[in-house]
C-alpha cells in the first residue's frame, strides 16, 4: 500500500514537472525575440544543409592523408573520419561527416552572430545582415573560388576548424569584454582542439595573449592586469603541452611510438629552395644534404620553380610562388627526401619522415642567413596577398579595395576608442582585426597566404566593420 502511495506521489510529481516544462516552452515560444531566434537558426541550418545535400563531400589534395591517418597529420581530424567510418558504411560515411560539419558550421555561425546581437543590442536588420555576411562567404567559396566548394563540405581540417575558429573568437571576445571566468577556459579548450586538428591554428595562442594584453588595459588595476597576463601565458603553455600529449598518445596507439608529428620542416624548406641559387650548395657541409639540394635545384630549374623565374612586382612574385609551391613541396622534396631515407634502409614511416626532416633542417639552417633578403621579399609579397585574400580576392581593382577597407576599419576602430561609450565595440574589433594580421603574418612566414588559410577571418572582419558603422553613425 505504501509503495502504491509513493508511486502515485512520484507520478504526480512527474506530471507537475511536465506541466511546468510545457509552460516554460510555451512562454519561450510566445516571446517574440525567441521566435525570431528559432527562425534565424532554422534558416541558417537550411542554408548550410542545402550545400551538404546538393553538393556532397568534396575531396582536396590533402584529404587522402587524413583518411589514411599519415604521420604528418595532426590527430583530431583523422580520428573524426575514423569514428564516422566505424559508425557508417564505407559508401556513405563521408556524407555523414559533411552533414556533421555543416551542423557544426550552423551552430558556430548562430553562436557568433547571436552573441553580437545580444551583447551589442543589435536590431533585426543588422543581425540579419551579419547572417548574410556568413552566407555570402559560403556562396563565394562555392561559386567564385578555385575550389568550388564551401569548406564545411570539404574533407579537410577546414571542415571543422573554420567553425571552431568562430566559436573561439566569440568566446575570447566574451571573456575579455565581460571578464567572464568561464569563457577563458572554454576558449582555451576550443583552441587546444583546433591546434590538435591543424598546427597552424596555433596562431590562436598569439591572438589570445595579444588580445588580453591590449584589451584589458585600463580595465584592471596593474597587479590584477599583470597577474592575468601571467595566468593566460601559463594556460597557453599548458594547452600546447596538452596538444603534444594528445599527438604523442595518438602516435603511440597508432604507430607504437610516443612522438610528435613529422615533416614540420618541409614548409620552411620549400621557401628556402624557392629563394636559393645553385651556388648556395657551397654553404652546405653535410654531403647527403648537399647532394639532395643539387638534385632538387636541377628539378626546380627545369620547371622554372624558383624566384629567378618570377615576374617583377609583389603580385607576380606571389602568384609565381603560389603556383609552384605544391610542385616543390609535394611533387619534389617529399618524394626525393623520403626516398633517400628508404634507400638508407629505413622502413618505419616515422623514422623515414624524421630523417627527411633532419636533412631539410640542415639545408634550411645552412642557407637562411645568406638568403635573408629574398626571404623578406617573398614574405612581404605573401603578407600583402594575405591581407587582400582575407577581405576579397587578389586582383588589381580588389587590391585597392582591400587596402581602402582596411583603412576604413582602422579609422572606425580609432573613433570607437575615442568614444568612451564604444570601448567594447572597439575592443571586439581590435580582437578581430588583430587576428587578421596575426594570421596573415604567421601564415606568410610558414607557407603562402591562399584564400583557404585566410578565409577564417573574412566574415568576422565584415561583422565588426558593420558593427562599428552602426554604433558610430546609426541610432539604435
Amino acid at each position: 500500500m505504501r509503495r502504491d502511495v509513493q508511486r502515485g506521489e512520484y507520478s504526480e510529481t512527474l506530471e507537475e514537472a511536465d506541466v511546468n516544462m510545457s509552460d516554460k516552452i510555451r512562454e519561450f515560444l510566445i516571446e517574440k525575440n525567441n521566435r525570431l531566434l528559432i527562425i534565424r537558426c532554422i534558416v541558417c541550418l537550411a542554408f548550410y544543409a542545402s550545400f551538404c545535400f546538393i553538393f556532397g563531400p568534396t575531396l582536396g589534395a590533402d584529404s587522402k592523408g587524413y583518411i589514411n591517418m599519415i604521420a604528418a597529420r595532426e590527430p583530431v581530424y583523422p580520428l573524426l573520419l575514423a569514428l564516422f567510418r566505424t559508425i557508417f558504411p564505407e559508401s556513405i560515411y563521408l556524407n555523414a561527416v559533411v552533414l556533421f560539419q555543416n551542423i557544426l558550421q550552423t551552430f558556430a555561425v548562430c553562436f557568433c552572430v547571436e552573441f553580437f546581437r545580444k551583447r551589442f543590442e543589435l536590431n533585426e536588420i543588422v543581425t540579419s545582415l551579419m547572417y548574410i555576411i556568413h552566407f555570402g562567404v559560403a556562396i563565394m567559396c562555392q561559386f567564385l573560388s578555385d575550389r568550388d566548394a564551401i569548406y564545411s563540405n570539404m574533407i579537410m581540417t577546414e571542415g571543422i576548424t573554420m567553425s571552431l575558429w568562430l566559436i573561439f573568437i566569440t568566446l575570447l571576445i566574451t571573456a575579455i569584454l565581460d571578464d567572464s571566468l568561464k569563457s577563458y577556459p572554454c576558449a582555451l579548450a576550443v583552441l587546444t582542439l583546433m591546434v590538435a586538428t591543424r598546427k597552424q591554428m596555433a596562431v590562436g595562442y598569439i591572438v589570445m595573449c595579444a588580445s588580453v594584453v591590449l584589451c584589458r588595459i585600463g580595465k584592471d588595476k596593474i597587479k590584477k592586469y599583470l597577474l592575468r597576463i601571467v595566468i593566460v601565458l601559463a594556460a597557453v603553455m599548458l594547452s600546447y603541452l596538452a596538444v603534444l600529449g594528445i599527438t604523442g598518445v595518438y602516435n603511440l596507439a597508432l604507430r607504437g611510438k610516443f612522438a610528435k608529428n613529422t615533416r614540420d620542416m618541409n614548409l620552411v624548406l620549400t621557401t628556402t629552395l624557392y629563394v636559393a641559387d645553385r651556388e648556395d650548395v657551397s654553404l652546405i657541409d653535410d654531403e647527403v644534404a648537399k647532394s639532395l639540394f643539387e638534385e632538387t635545384m636541377s628539378i626546380l630549374d627545369e620547371s622554372e620553380s624558383n624566384i629567378a623565374y618570377a615576374g617583377k612586382g609583389w603580385q607576380l612574385l606571389s602568384e609565381h610562388y603560389e603556383d609552384h609551391y605544391d610542385l616543390i613541396t609535394v611533387d619534389t622534396t617529399k618524394d626525393l627526401f623520403e626516398q633517400y631515407a628508404k634507400n638508407e634502409g629505413l622502413s618505419d614511416e616515422m623514422e623515414i619522415q624524421a630523417e627527411a626532416d633532419r636533412l631539410s633542417g640542415v639545408i634550411v639552417k645552412s642557407l637562411i642567413a645568406d638568403n635573408l633578403g629574398k626571404y623578406i621579399k617573398i614574405y612581404l609579397s605573401s603578407f600583402l596577398t594575405g591581407l587582400v585574400n582575407t577581405v576579397a580576392h587578389k586582383n588589381t581593382l580588389l587590391n585597392i579595395y582591400a587596402f581602402v577597407v582596411y583603412l576604413i576599419a582602422i579609422v572606425l576602430m580609432v573613433l570607437c576608442y575615442f568614444n568612451k561609450s564604444q570601448r567594447d565595440t572597439a575592443d571586439a574589433s581590435l580582437i578581430v582585426i588583430g587576428a587578421v594580421f596575426v594570421n596573415v603574418g604567421v601564415t606568410a612566414a610558414l607557407i603562402f597566404c591562399q584564400s583557404r588559410y585566410m578565409i577564417y577571418n573574412m566574415a568576422l572582419f565584415y561583422m565588426v566593420l558593420l558593427l562599428m558603422s552602426v554604433k558610430l553613425f546609426l541610432k539604435k
